[in-house]
């Protein structure tokens, strides 16, 4: 009777687990104030508990959590039913509190099965324990780290009809899609079958030409979902050209021909759609000329200026079109949302001539451009600069997005993640301090392969700023991460060391008899113990941990890992 009641308990359980919880409708732009948003939440059964669930929100300017709600003791409604909204949304069953605005996008919301304690506020985006996620914005690029860290493919705009501040993002289970339509909070959503089909977001506005005199400029439109109705497309300057929304299923809208310092309005109208712009002319003046990056990083930021020096592109990769140069004297980062740059550069190429606006996001330098540059040169080695981890950590801002060799070996911490997760940080240990590798390019080629864990782990990469004033080094590829510090390099021949773990002594020899010297340094680089001419070394005085071994003999350096029980 006891095994029968158990599998009764065990049944029970598994069906309770397996009951779906859902992210329906989203609310994440008003107008003004944004009292009134909303996120509606549907489970498979009326009344259902909702223990041991939480909700986290998602900041897409860094990927990291900005908000988590705990759902346990909590429970839907009759009909399924539960929304989390601002302190003014009439019935929200948890209100948001005094910053009661959802984000507007390009951003993310999760439910995960798990707790809340473990996602606290800056929780870099994960899938682990992952019920469901939507990623949204309104016209924005996609947050291709969001979509990758959530498993998610699409990014839903709630602003696809123009109507962001007055529409929400409903999910519409016989098509398994959202759509936006007129908010239908505890009420079934609308049939996305019949809303609009086609999407339609600005790719680029640049100018023709940047004289003194008045110039003019053209405006790049992208649409996808076409050739499902009959589009009529007008604006009310310039010369319209491009791809025909009625026939094609994507393509581009082109307008040309429009002046310099004239905005106009475009609408996109069909049956079932009414979208309209206004598109705000660029600034095409001449700005100042500078030779070096280093003059550019010292320019003020707002103002355009001309790179007249050379730089050598060092990485290039899909988001944002994003791009580092560098030449002699610095390195920044162009950040090309808006594809200004249609030549197809790529590392080793070099470009003179640079126009664009200086600007800066979350503390790191970037450059706009605001005309397309063809490469100037092809082929230009790239040589990263050797430094050590603790001129990292001690004059950050002067390798902000320079391509360098931390000339050490790094012993990396992949304990919680041993492979190369997007978004994710790991802790690298070096003689002279630690260094934290961020994961900040989404598609190397080594996310999803095993961090390397070698205690002679040579790193490259490109220095990167966030928004905390924290700086990062990330890889460009694999071939970033080598096993030797150099051909240089003037090593101890067979250097052995033993026990490791050990926990009273340890024993080192070589292949010469020579004296050999050791020091030990813990985790944040300081040394904590030395010895000379000598063979075995008491580290009873070591407490457990992780440390690195630094052996010396006639000039020749051999550098380990030690583990301390």
């Amino acid at each position: 009777m006891k095994k029968i009641t158990l599998l009764v308990a065990m049944l029970f359980a598994t069906l309770s687990i397996a009951q779906t919880i859902k992210i329906v409708e989203i609310d994440a732009d008003q107008t003004s104030t944004d009292d009134m948003e909303f996120l509606e939440i549907l489970t498979e059964s009326s009344n259902q508990s909702l223990n041991g669930y939480i909700v986290v929100f998602y900041n897409g300017s860094d990927n990291e959590s900005y908000r988590t709600i705990d759902l346990t003791g909590f429970s839907s409604d009759s009909n399924g039913y539960f929304i989390i909204g601002s302190d003014l949304f009439p019935g929200a069953d948890i209100t948001m509190g005094p910053d009661n605005t959802i984000q507007n996008g390009a951003d993310a919301i999760a439910i995960y099965s798990a707790n809340a304690a473990n996602f606290p506020d800056d929780t870099p985006v994960t899938s682990s324990a992952l019920v469901d996620a939507v990623v949204y914005g309104t016209s924005d690029d996609d947050d291709l780290e969001l979509l990758a860290g959530l498993n998610q493919t699409t990014q839903w705009d709630e602003n696809i009809n123009g109507l962001k501040d007055v529409e929400s993002l409903q999910y519409d289970a016989s098509t398994n899609s959202f759509c936006a339509g007129t908010p239908t909070p505890r009420a079934a959503n609308i049939d996305c079958s019949s809303a609009c089909p086609i999407s339609l977001s600005v790719v680029s506005v640049t100018c023709d030409m940047v004289t003194s005199g008045v110039d003019t400029y053209t405006t790049t439109l992208g649409f996808s979902g076409g050739g499902t109705a009959s589009y009529t497309f007008t604006s009310s300057q310039g010369s319209v050209s491009g791809d025909n929304p009625s026939s094609s299923v994507s393509g581009q809208i082109i307008i040309s021909g429009v002046n310099e310092g004239v905005d106009f309005d475009y609408s996109l109208v069909s049956e079932n759609c009414d979208i309209s712009n206004t598109i705000n002319s660029p600034s095409c003046e001449p700005g100042s000329t500078v030779n070096t990056i280093a003059e550019l990083r010292a320019g003020t930021i707002g103002n355009d200026y001309t790179l007249n020096g050379e730089a050598v592109v060092t990485f290039v990769q899909s988001f944002r079109n994003q791009k580092f140069i560098e030449d002699g004297t610095a390195a920044i980062l162009i950040d090309d949302n808006n594809a200004i740059i249609t030549s197809a550069l790529v590392a080793g190429d070099g470009v003179t001539g640079l126009t664009g606006t200086l600007d800066e996001f979350g503390g790191m330098l970037q450059f706009r451009p605001t005309m397309n540059i063809s490469a100037s040169s092809t082929g230009n080695v790239i040589a990263a600069q050797s430094v050590l981890a603790s001129e990292l950590t001690a004059n950050p801002n002067d390798y902000e997005s320079e391509y360098v060799r931390i000339y050490e070996y790094a012993l990396i911490d992949a304990a919680e993640n041993p492979t190369w997760v997007v978004g994710t940080e790991y802790q690298m240990l070096t003689q002279s301090g630690s260094y934290t590798f961020r994961t900040s390019f989404y598609d190397v080629d080594y996310i999803g392969a095993d961090v390397p864990t070698s205690s002679t782990t040579v790193v490259s990469g490109i220095i990167t700023e966030r928004n905390d004033g924290s700086y990062y080094i990330t890889a460009r590829s694999l071939a970033d991460f080598a096993n030797t510090l150099g051909a240089n390099e003037n090593t101890i021949q067979g250097f052995v060391m033993t026990p490791n773990p050990a926990n009273t002594f340890i024993q080192v020899k070589a292949a010469s008899n020579s004296p050999i010297s050791l020091q030990i340094f813990d985790i944040l680089g300081k040394q904590v113990l030395a010895t000379e001419n000598t063979n075995r070394v008491n580290i009873q005085s070591l407490t457990a941990g992780i440390y690195i071994l630094k052996a010396a003999q006639s000039g020749a350096i051999t550098t380990t890992k030690l583990i301390v029980e």
